[in-house]
């Protein structure tokens, strides 16, 4: 379920009221479970037609480490720190915020392009082992977010599944858009289990 989705269920129950500005919100968060919390509310028309209007987009990617969750989790919170481990960027430095913490911004220069970015951390879920991310400087893309989630799997391996949600700039192509979180969500993935795999024990 999108994290948005979740966190609204936490803080208001399932059989909460949906209002117009809630489903607005969900939408300006590119929420893809949408339509579930709209299934009952008979508001699904009028959503639809907004969906359609200003379609959300989405790319997914995902990898397994021959490592426990509890140890590739680190690696992760340490949201400024991932250029430890991923070598796409030429600089990266916490910017603002508290370390480790929802609020936390990194700051970014790109080894490709020399293009700097900021990047905001906005959900933690350490009992999940998921997170979340939007960009506040710089953006590649209209409302994206960004989510990392950890799954552990037998034989004390953790799939780990690096996805977002965005809507597209003007004049964009949906198709290469894609292609590019695509490759650099498996570059980071690849990096990522390379990493972990060479400095943690089973």
């Amino acid at each position: 379920m999108d994290w948005t989705v979740r966190r609204w269920l936490r803080q208001n129950g399932s059989n909460s009221v949906i209002t117009p500005s809630m489903i607005k919100r969900l939408l300006q968060a590119g929420c893809l479970a949408l339509t579930l919390l709209l299934a009952d509310s008979g508001r699904q028309a009028w959503a639809n037609e907004q969906v359609q209007a200003d379609p959300i987009q989405r790319t997914w990617r995902v990898t397994s480490i021959d490592r426990s969750c509890t140890a590739v989790w680190p690696y992760l919170t340490d949201f400024s720190g991932i250029g430890k481990w991923y070598k796409a960027f030429r600089s990266v430095r916490q910017y603002s915020g508290p370390t480790g913490q929802v609020g936390e911004v990194r700051e970014i220069v790109r080894a490709s392009n020399g293009q700097l970015v900021r990047e905001k951390l906005i959900y933690l879920d350490p009992e999940s082992m998921e997170l979340a991310y939007t960009h506040v400087l710089n953006p590649p893309v209209r409302d994206n977010v960004a989510m990392i989630s950890l799954t552990p799997l037998a034989q004390r391996q953790c799939q780990v599944s690096w996805s977002n949600t965005y809507r597209l700039k003007a004049n964009q192509n949906a198709a290469e858009t894609s292609s590019f979180f695509s490759k650099a969500y498996a570059n980071a993935l690849n990096s990522l289990k390379t990493h972990v795999e060479s400095q943690t024990a089973q």
